[in-house]
């Protein structure tokens, strides 16, 4: 089969990234639905004088040490992750009152509660060569004087900015009782030319971008998992998947399209045309023991991993497409959007205490939104800010990350207030882990 024999409308769907549904036929034998409520507004997200939505005020100075510039990176590491995790203010440095010098590692809580600070994290940098040593503190000033977390870290001087989040996973871990994310990592596609498409992967933060697939052809859909970023790349004769450490080996292959791999509890769940209809399958991590777990004449794509080994699924069984969830075997389906035309590219939060799905819906143009699977409450993230799809929850499920044309990567928390680009340039079809 060569490219040209692929059907026209899916061919070209794919080449954007992602299977666009409004160019794809319904195939599904049931009535379509009646027309479903258009998806909610974006009104007031966040009531600022709420005291359960009152923010951390946090103060962080430059981290002492001979290298006054390392120090300074290393504080704008930690500030920067405490910003955009939407928990914090951090205050102004410009604000503080007290006598660095004179402190050192310790505090006087009487200057920085006249600033307003609740917490101050303290840090040193010692060593020399390219051999380092840090110590970080946190006080928390309702609990006096003594630091209530404290770390040491020890390598090169390349590793002070994975010490910076580590140690910010830990303070969120102290005030909240669950670490934060800030470790984690964002893998997108993009194009590089006509006829060209790569699969890219960068700190949650956009530090550190860099491609993981060949270089040749159109490479899309990545996710996590065993061997690396797993991938679909569409060739001449079909499209196979295969992950960053095989070599361009096909892992997954196949008769028609094989595509949008998932991870979950070992097995990978992907999406294929290899029974004639679009229908989800899973594989082991070695290609083998291929198992069909949708039969529906309907188009089902994309599957995404949820918590407790769920799945969660695009599906036009209803007419159009929605999303759906589904134990791992292909029982126990449930339409879990009723509202919007058109709703795709699902992410579920692996918090199961969440219940939260981010997806993006068609209501004008394409935005992001998120659906508790236990309540059926929606909330819009964006709306008049371009098109933003594609989301993806980060691995604590404190923020939302999206493709946006805006011109990258933002981030907000799952209410979509306090939207932030973390990594430039065009992006599509994100996972965050």
């Amino acid at each position: 089969m060569t490219l040209r024999r692929l059907p026209s409308l899916l061919a070209a769907s794919l080449a954007l990234g992602a299977l666009v549904f409004v160019a794809l036929p319904i195939q599904s034998q049931e009535a379509p639905s009646e027309p479903s409520e258009p998806l909610p507004e974006r009104g007031v997200v966040i009531e600022i004088d709420s005291p359960e939505r009152s923010l951390y005020k946090i103060a962080i100075p430059n981290l002492r040490g001979a290298n006054t510039a390392m120090g300074a990176s290393g504080a704008e590491v930690l500030r920067n992750d405490l910003t955009l995790v939407s928990l914090f203010q951090v205050l102004d440095a410009r604000s503080f009152l007290a006598n660095l010098e004179q402190e050192g590692l310790n505090i006087t809580p009487g200057p920085w509660s006249a600033v307003g600070a609740q917490g101050v994290i303290k840090g040193e940098i010692r060593g020399s060569g390219g051999s380092i040593e840090v110590e970080m503190r946190l006080y928390e000033l309702a609990r006096g004087t003594t630091a209530t977390l404290t770390r040491t870290y020890r390598g090169g001087q390349g590793e002070l900015r994975g010490f910076m989040h580590q140690f910010a996973n830990e303070v969120l871990r102290q005030l909240t009782g669950t670490a934060g994310a800030f470790d984690s990592r964002i893998a997108f596609a993009r194009r590089a030319g006509p006829g060209r498409k790569d699969v890219y992967i960068a700190d949650w933060d956009g530090n550190d971008v860099g491609r993981v697939s060949d270089g040749n052809g159109v490479n899309m859909l990545p996710s996590f998992g065993p061997g690396g970023i797993w991938y679909s790349k569409l060739t001449e004769t079909g499209m196979f998947i295969t992950h960053s450490n095989a070599g361009g080996r096909r892992i997954i292959d196949g008769d028609g399209l094989n595509m949008g791999p998932t991870v979950c509890n070992g097995r990978v769940y992907f999406t294929s045309t290899r029974d004639g209809n679009s229908e989800i399958y899973s594989a082991s991590t070695s290609g083998g023991d291929v198992r069909r777990i949708t039969r529906h004449p309907a188009i089902d794509v994309s599957p995404a991993c949820g918590p407790g080994g769920n799945l969660a699924f695009v599906s036009t069984r209803h007419g159009s497409p929605q999303i759906f969830t589904m134990s791992a075997d292909g029982s126990g389906v449930r339409r879990v959007t009723f509202r919007g035309e058109h709703n795709q590219t699902p992410s579920w939060c692996q918090r199961g205490d969440q219940n939260l799905l981010a997806f993006t819906g068609r209501s004008g143009g394409m935005d992001v939104f998120t659906v508790n699977v236990a309540t059926g409450q929606y909330t819009r993230l964006t709306q008049g800010q371009g098109s933003n799809k594609d989301p993806a929850f980060s691995p604590d499920c404190r923020m939302v990350a999206f493709a946006s044309s805006r011109g990258g990567i933002f981030v907000s928390n799952p209410e979509g207030a306090n939207q932030n680009q973390v990594i430039r340039g065009a992006a599509e079809t994100l996972r965050w882990r």
